[in-house]
């Protein structure tokens, strides 16, 4: 198939797409929380939910794929119980199955502090998870924390834990007590034979985050810092039949961190990944840092690059590198109806992926070409 049908191909699929759901279900409040409500004395519910339709061209080692997909369907609940109790419950399925993403309970002890347990998105980098998915900037995630999640707590970001955040317009600092593998669902009780009842484990994980806003609004300079230790060995981190402890880290710096936001965004991040040593294996150290830029071209037209690098060493592994390159752009139809840029987006990137090297190696680079529909409300 040539290119040109190809691009053709995309750009009818976008089209009509965006054609499909009508404006009035489009909507989000300012909190991001879904506008269809009930409300009973000291209880309210909102509902929200995400489509993400999905069309890829992808050429990696000589072999081409093309065809159609769904990446994330989503249902979401929030209920408020009085001033200071709240649940969200997130359901994530692609057609053929669903499952529950997100199970959080939270209390808030006052102004400023919050207590949360569950399953959820606790501290970590702040290009993964912590970046909602409505708000990812160029269809996905910088590859470099993708391969954060899947090389530490699991692809989803999520995990079984509590947090405590402190919360003030300036400021956020969290703390998250938690298992360290997002399928480790500990719920052994005293009737239980822990010899048959599941895996055995003693270690834990703590992950820590800051983040600053200079100026107190959330939309301009952010700066922020994350770290955690894992002790709970688990199988991402199997190396030779052993899981490996590890402590991982990341800082960021971000002018506009929502698609939109600015007429010109800049946002820089660092990751890093350094494993305990296993003999005969050797100690493993992962690096990884990712700019991103943007500009408005119109009120609902965005356009940006990225660009990544990927760093390990240790072991059998010293000095590896690959490279990641993204441009694209996002054609907001609900900015163009007056309302937030990330509801209602036609998005379009192409990717491409050096071969892992000891040098920067683009002479047979893997090449992906995406365009992407969103619908959240």
């Amino acid at each position: 198939m040539s290119t040109i049908r190809i691009l053709i191909v995309f750009l009818v699929y976008g089209c009509v797409m965006n054609m499909t759901i009508p404006a009035d279900v489009q909507g989000q409040d300012d909190e991001g929380r879904g506008n269809v409500r009930a409300v009973s004395d000291n209880v309210s519910v909102r509902l929200g939910g995400t489509l993400q339709p999905r069309a890829t061209f992808a050429s990696d080692d000589d072999t081409d794929r093309i065809g159609f997909g769904l990446r994330r369907m989503r249902f979401r609940a929030y209920t408020d119980i009085g001033e200071r109790i709240s649940l969200f419950l997130q359901m994530e399925g692609s057609g053929a199955s669903a499952t529950w993403l997100d199970m959080r309970g939270n209390f808030r002890l006052n102004d400023e502090w919050t207590l949360s347990t569950g399953r959820f998105i606790g501290a970590q980098p702040r290009s993964f998870a912590r970046t909602g998915h409505a708000n990812i900037d160029a269809i996905d995630r910088p590859a470099i924390a993708e391969r954060w999640a899947r090389m530490t707590i699991g692809a989803d970001g999520r995990d079984y834990g509590v947090e405590a955040t402190w919360s003030r317009p300036e400021w956020e600092i969290r703390g998250f007590l938690h298992n360290g593998h997002n399928r480790a669902d500990f719920r052994t009780g005293i009737s239980n034979d822990p010899a048959t009842g599941g895996i055995s484990t003693d270690g834990f994980a703590f992950s820590a985050s800051a983040t600053h806003w200079p100026s107190g609004d959330r939309n301009e300079l952010e700066l922020g810092a994350y770290a955690g230790l894992n002790t709970s060995q688990n199988p991402l981190t199997e190396i030779g039949g052993v899981g490996r402890e590890y402590f991982s880290y990341s800082a960021h710096a971000y002018w506009g961190a929502l698609p939109g936001s600015q007429p010109f965004r800049v946002k820089a991040d660092v990751i890093g990944i350094g494993y305990q040593e296993v003999t005969p294996f050797g100690a493993h150290n992962y690096m990884g840092t990712s700019l991103f830029g943007s500009f408005l071209a119109a009120p609902h037209v965005e356009l940006y690059a990225r660009g990544e690098f990927w760093y390990s060493d240790g072991g059998d592994m010293d000095g590896i590198n690959q490279v990641f390159a993204t441009v694209g752009g996002s054609y907001s139809l609900s900015a163009l109806w007056g309302r937030p840029f990330s509801q209602n987006r036609i998005m379009v990137a192409y990717s491409l992926r050096s071969a892992e090297s000891s040098s920067i190696d683009f002479d047979d680079p893997a090449h992906v070409f995406m365009v992407q529909t969103q619908f959240f409300f």
